[in-house]
């Protein structure tokens, strides 16, 4: 290490001014080292007089006459100012030129008192009111040029240049605060799970694969070749495992993998709190949930989160709102409407109102809503939708093939002011109008989807209020157990969440006679349109599940034998229990206010899946292939 004595005489260190003092027992209890006495966060103004020592990065270093120099000193916990003032330094002049050739983020030592700023200069910068008066510096490690520097906001390079040098992503103060948040938030909920006896027990990461819904994750062995274990979608089945073992209250801060196409909300390795009790009702875990949430909010923001949560069942979800995960913070609520709807179809017809949209938005503007009509249809989440203004009382855009005019053709006598009655409909207003099979699997119809851009757009114009600050929990329940694959009441059944869910018990006959109609017992946390988390209370009969998997289900044989160990354990006295798993990092990405997922994850994988920084994954040597008997088949285009 470099030492660049600013205050040394021949080699010899001068004394700190009289007024200055300088005491361990001033130090941050926590942070105090053998090289820093506080953090450049600790600093206030009642530490003035005060000696200290610091360390971090050197940064905007000025020279801003012969006799002064300035200099940032930034750590992960803030930044003060540094001034070394020839009338004050020895041998200014050669620590001067030293000064100008840091490099920016050079890390340095610092020890020196702190003095007031004039009050001009606080006025005119905005900065702190107090700044250290430099006695000594050390160099603790030069920089060389940085690829980017990670405190110019305006600056930042694209996400793959900056996962490319995480490390310096790293330094961002938004990223240090979410990394940190997440750390608090955690450290909230293991002990909030402490206090009410639950026992944080580890899982394998080691698994065997099943058919759980995701793709999978395989790691070969060399134990036996062709053979794979799986790394766990989910701790579900061990979990399960021991509520059969006794241990009745269970929880793990747990990793998961699954081998999916990424997006903005999915990661290939993710964190969920998973949580498992025995001898439970619905309502436990729901309230125990409840006041986790409240707990972490209360530590973590300093907010008070209102409960009980407000319950809603799937079909008032995906009716009202289009989605089982609904944003409940604006109105703009959608209308089943019978005079339209075909029940001998299976057809809905539905109306969403948009007031005074046509006045709104101009047809150009409307462009991404219709695009977005169209790549919903294409997917199956409605047969036909259409966009209509109403101008002094007449429904434009009504040609042949709108649900509106297949009416009127059907029933000359209909009139349509009826129906616009009941709406509300007013001049001005925007009219999306669809018609979508009866039978909803769990994601958003057509008009959900609408609902949710038309929201984000009345809200880029000032037109629709959207608090950020508030916090709209609720359980989305009562989900079909079941979900036709195809679009007809006819097509195989496949379970909605998992095979493990548990019927509610009034539905429990027509588990043999009409599966379909059996609703589950699950629920989803729901918060602003985010799913945080979701959860059942699990079949614990063993004659149900196996019922489930070969008559329901109709898995194949080898598939229903994959799951023999936990039909044994159910049948071995297992309690009647349930579980939740909340999603960790989208817990906190939306206690940060992070758009991103990688935001909140110190090392995340890129959009394709990809560790920038570490150069992962990375093509195995032929003879790491060999020794696992695999072989590698080229992609055919």
């Amino acid at each position: 290490m470099l030492r660049i004595p600013l205050s040394q005489s021949r080699g010899r260190m001068l004394r700190a001014a009289p007024h200055a003092r300088f005491s361990s027992s001033l130090a941050h209890p926590k942070l105090a080292t053998h090289l820093r006495t506080h953090t450049c966060g600790d600093l206030t103004a009642s530490h003035i007089d005060q000696q200290v020592k610091l360390c971090g990065w050197a940064q905007n270093i000025r020279v801003l006459s012969d006799t002064l120099v300035f200099v940032q000193l930034r750590d992960a916990y803030g930044s003060i100012q540094l001034l070394a003032e020839q009338s004050k330094v020895g041998d200014f002049e050669k620590q001067k030129r030293v000064l100008e050739q840091l490099n920016p983020d050079t890390l340095i030592g610092v020890q020196g008192t702190i003095v007031r700023r004039p009050e001009a200069t606080v006025k005119q910068d905005g900065a702190g009111e107090i700044e250290l008066l430099v006695d000594n510096i050390e160099v603790l490690n030069h920089t060389e040029s940085l690829p980017f520097s990670p405190y110019i906001k305006e600056k930042l390079p694209g996400e793959d240049v900056r996962l490319a040098h995480r490390y310096l992503d790293l330094r961002r103060p938004e990223l240090q605060r979410n990394i940190r948040t997440r750390s608090k938030a955690t450290m909230a909920i293991r002990s909030f799970m402490d206090e009410n006896g639950f026992v944080d027990i580890e899982t394998p990461t080691l698994f065997k694969s099943t058919p759980e819904g995701a793709r999978e994750f395989l790691v070969p062995t060399r134990i036996d070749p062709g053979s794979c274990y799986a790394l766990p979608q989910s701790p579900q089945q061990f979990k399960q495992m021991l509520m059969a073992a006794g241990f009745d209250r269970y929880y793990q801060i747990a990793r998961c993998f699954r081998d999916e196409d990424l997006r903005a909300d999915r990661q290939p390795e993710f964190t969920q709190v998973d949580v498992e009790m025995s001898f439970i009702a619905k309502a436990d875990i729901q309230d125990l949930m409840e006041r986790l949430i409240q707990r972490v909010w209360s530590e973590v923001r300093g907010i008070h989160v209102k409960a009980p949560f407000r319950h809603i069942s799937f079909t008032e979800a995906t009716n009202k709102y289009g989605s089982d995960k609904p944003d409940t913070r604006f109105g703009l609520e959608i209308a089943q409407v019978p005079e339209l709807s075909s029940p001998a179809d299976h057809a809905i017809a539905e109306i969403l109102v948009v007031p005074n949209g046509a006045n709104i938005f101009s047809s150009k503007e409307l462009a991404p809503l219709a695009d977005l009509i169209r790549n919903s249809q294409s997917n199956c989440e409605s047969r036909f939708t259409s966009i209509h203004k109403v101008s002094r009382g007449t429904v434009t855009g009504l040609n042949k093939a709108t649900l509106l005019a297949r009416h009127q053709a059907a029933s000359p006598a209909a009139d349509l002011s009826s129906i616009l009655a009941s709406l509300h409909v007013s001049d001005g207003d925007l009219l999306f109008v669809s018609e979508r099979s009866s039978y909803v699997t769990p994601a958003n119809t057509t008009l959900g989807r609408v609902r949710s851009l038309a929201a984000k757009m009345l809200q880029a114009k000032g037109e629709l209020d959207i608090p950020k600050d508030a916090f709209n929990f609720l359980w989305v329940e009562e989900f079909p157990l079941f979900t036709c694959e195809e679009d007809d009441a006819h097509g195989r059944l496949s379970a909605t969440h998992h095979p493990f869910t548990a019927p509610v018990p009034e539905d429990l006959p027509l588990l043999y006679t009409d599966p379909t109609k059996v609703h589950g017992l699950h629920y989803d946390l729901v918060l602003n349109g985010v799913e945080l988390g979701g959860g059942s209370i699990r079949v614990h009969d063993p004659a149900v599940q196996k019922y489930i998997f070969k008559e329901i289900l109709k898995l194949p044989q080898e598939i229903q034998a994959s799951f023999n160990h936990l039909v044994t354990a159910l049948g071995h006295g297992c309690p009647p229990h349930g579980g939740i798993a909340l999603g960790l990092d989208r817990l906190i990405a939306i206690l940060t206010d992070s758009a991103s997922l990688r935001d909140v994850i110190a090392f995340p994988k890129s959009a394709n899946g990809r560790d920038l920084f570490m150069k992962s994954p990375a093509q195995a040597t032929p003879a790491q292939l060999a020794e696992y008997g695999i072989k590698v088949i080229p992609k055919t285009e």
